[in-house]
């Protein structure tokens, strides 16, 4: 993913742990820049050190030259990650990208590799699409071919939280807005502390697994 939502900045920032980071599939830079710059989200004292890596060669080299991370790669998923240099291991917006039959096999490269956390996040609902202009150009690869469920997560030991309000899949999301509407209410923004809690309002899930150290 070239980017991420907004809402999602105070949700992944808190869960981040240590101060050696890998954000797997890095588009266009955006968690290295708010590691450097909101790293006392994180609870620490000084910026992490940030890798980072992608599959879209323009992205791999804008990224370098934004001279937040140390070390930026090209890679598709799933690939192999070094092992035993990196605290958490952040994969946020990628696994909608990959065809279902790779997404077990990058989680197992990511768990792997992670000292100590892995940090997902993916939609919650069945979103898929084809690839996109972007500011570098054509990139094919911002296709979405996969819905991974928290169902699923969960079952790989990963605790399931939501992102962003407004899950267009369920029930209850469709009939709270609705309800709202009646009374003017159109920025659903205010809501989307709840998903945190009640994870199947979220736009997206949110799934962090600790790794045994």
């Amino acid at each position: 993913m070239s980017s991420s939502p907004a809402f999602l900045d105070p949700v992944v920032l808190p869960l981040i742990r240590g101060d050696c980071i890998l954000d797997v599939a890095c588009g266009f830079g955006r968690w290295g820049c708010l590691l450097r710059t909101n790293y006392f989200d994180c609870g620490l004292s000084k910026p992490p050190v940030v890798d980072g890596l992608d599959a879209f060669a323009p992205n791999v080299e804008y990224v370098k030259k934004l001279g937040v991370y140390r070390e930026v790669w090209h890679a598709e998923l799933p690939c192999s990650l070094p092992r035993g240099k990196y605290t958490t291991i952040l994969a946020s917006e990628v696994l909608e990208h990959l065809p279902l039959d790779a997404v077990s096999k990058a989680l197992d490269e990511c768990e792997a590799a992670a000292i100590n956390r892995v940090v997902i996040t993916t939609p919650n609902w069945e979103y898929l699409r084809g690839g996109g202009e972007t500011f570098l150009g054509t990139n094919e690869l911002e296709h979405h071919l996969s819905y991974v469920s928290a169902a699923f997560l969960k079952k790989r030991g990963y605790k399931i939280y939501g992102a962003g309000f407004g899950n267009p899949r369920t029930l209850s999301v469709k009939i709270f807005v609705r309800f709202f509407r009646l009374f003017g209410v159109r920025n659903f923004t205010i809501f989307n502390s709840l998903s945190w809690k009640f994870p199947s309002l979220g736009a997206l899930t949110v799934a962090v697994k600790d790794l045994k150290s």
